[in-house]
């Protein structure tokens, strides 16, 4: 129903997408009514939404609502800031935007909403459940690549890989279908959240691992003879010098296991180690053979160690739904190129009757991020996957209901500083799966979640594709779709060779 001359009172929680762009908008004093009345905070609260200061601005759709007057307010601060929707949009001016936050680090916010017409689908989509959004003075990332994606069953069709400025609306496109022959391609991931090291894969003829390296990019086959598939999932060493990869052999089958209408699952996983600077694969017999599946591996932040997922072969796809991977790690050595003699686990599946994947530790060791899933290798599929947190100095683990949604979250990256994870959720529809944003204190305390802000905000209403695996990086990466469509088309994959596989001795 229509509230004549009310005022809607929401404190802003999760990622604000705030205010608007027009020329309607103004920043104003505000009149401060005494030093108890200020809005700086300590701590904020579980139900708050914590947004970084250097966020591009939140704009968001008002449901039901052609017309209304927004404005921010901030207890015991100068300035508050103010826009008219139009046509249901709130779209805020930048460099307003940008000065305000800069100014209410630390405080919490109020926006306000006249003549908003109230229904059930009336909700702003960055207000949590208490409406309340602080501002933080811990600035994310300025960078964030994703892969563009159908979100049906094909394989692939018309993939673009993209990198979006966080703080102001800019895009580029990395990769995509039209300098590569519509070739497929793996998502993009950042060593440590650095734009000059990375990597991605580039399947079909002329593909390879493309490796970022130092600004440098190179074409690698790492395959050998006696491997099924290339090496496709992993992650960089912090030395630049190693990446550790899984190689999978994938198989998709559509299926009717409660609400999930689709399985992907490895008939074939296992390890290696690409040593960059030998041009070489190397080997251990802990992580290669017959009896397990292994996927999903990182560096640990001082190198030292890969974490890793593991599960039991068994029969697929029969058997999928008792199939419970476990997280372990083994130790790796960057000074010889070796693997370590024994497996730990640090996470067991069995013991969880439930499986993970993607591990992913904070750049100081202290959290490590995964996704939690009923059974199986493929989260975003499963609707009830979630991530959950664990702390390596206690082993607790953290379930983050803040984080929960009605789809699934997955697909997570750590900030340059930790203080920020990005993930990808399919919360709303259930389909098409969208960036979000939270933020990490120094206790492992986890805000609750805003959504990667647009300049339009019915983008994601109109937007047919899937954001696949965001991954933040604290500095552009030095290279576009028209250099790596030359190089996939004028540079030939170099080669690796292969140690010679030890004998595992399980005696």
């Amino acid at each position: 129903m229509l509230m004549n001359r009310k005022v809607l009172h929401i404190v802003v929680i999760a990622s604000c997408l705030l205010l608007a762009g027009c020329r309607h908008s103004s920043l104003k004093p505000l009149e401060t009514s005494g030093a108890g009345e200020s809005a700086a905070v300590g701590t904020p609260e579980e139900s708050d939404v914590v947004i970084p200061y250097n966020i591009a601005p939140l704009n968001f759709l008002l449901d039901g609502s052609e017309y209304a007057h927004a404005s921010i307010e901030v207890r015991g601060s100068r300035w508050a800031l103010s826009t008219r929707a139009r046509r249901g949009r709130v779209i805020f001016p930048e460099k307003k935007w940008k000065r305000f936050l800069a100014c209410e680090k630390g405080h919490r916010l109020t926006l306000s909403l006249d003549g908003v017409v109230v229904g059930d689908n009336s909700c702003v989509p960055w207000v949590g459940p208490t409406g309340g959004v602080v501002v933080s003075p811990d600035s994310i990332d300025a960078y964030v690549t994703y892969r563009l994606i159908d979100p049906g069953f094909e394989v692939w069709h018309r993939v673009e890989i993209c990198e979006r400025d966080i703080t102001g609306f800019g895009e580029r496109v990395l990769s995509d279908w039209r300098h590569t022959d519509n070739s497929c391609m793996n998502c993009h991931t950042h060593a440590g959240a650095r734009g000059d090291l990375s990597f991605f894969h580039l399947r079909g003829k002329g593909g390879g691992t493309i490796l970022n390296r130092e600004g440098t990019l190179r074409k690698l086959t790492l395959k050998t003879d006696s491997m099924p598939v290339a090496a496709t999932y992993g992650d960089l060493h912090p030395s630049g010098r190693y990446g550790v990869f899984s190689y999978n052999v994938v198989l998709p089958s559509l299926r009717m296991l409660g609400s999930n209408r689709m399985e992907v699952y490895d008939s074939e996983s296992d390890l290696l180690v690409a040593d960059f600077d030998a041009d070489r694969l190397l080997f251990s017999p802990l992580v290669s053979g017959s009896d397990e599946l292994e996927t999903f591996p990182t560096f640990s932040p001082d190198g030292q160690y890969v974490y890793f997922c593991r599960a039991p072969r068994t029969e697929l796809p029969d058997s999928v739904s008792c199939l419970h991977y476990d997280i372990a790690r083994i130790a790796f050595s960057p000074a010889t190129g070796t693997w370590g003699d024994s497996i730990e686990t640090v996470w067991s599946g069995d013991d969880n009757a439930a499986s993970a994947s993607f591990p992913k530790l904070s750049p100081d060791g202290r959290w490590l991020l995964f996704c939690r899933s009923a059974f199986g290798t493929f989260p975003i599929w499963h609707r009830e996957t979630s991530l959950q947190m664990m702390d390596m100095t206690t082993g607790a683990v953290d379930t983050l209901p803040q984080l929960a949604a009605n789809a699934s979250s997955s697909y997570h990256s750590w900030s340059s500083t930790g203080r920020w994870i990005a993930f990808a959720s399919k919360r709303g529809d259930g389909i098409y799966g969208r960036i979000w944003f939270a933020h990490v204190d120094e206790e492992g305390r986890v805000g609750c979640p805003f959504q990667l802000p647009q300049r339009n905000p019915e983008h994601d209403r109109l937007f047919l594709k899937s954001y696949n695996i965001p991954d933040l990086g604290s500095s552009p990466v030095p290279f576009d779709a028209r250099v790596i469509g030359r190089l996939r088309k004028n540079v030939p994959a170099e080669p690796f060779s292969a140690e010679p596989l030890p004998t595992r001795d399980d005696n």
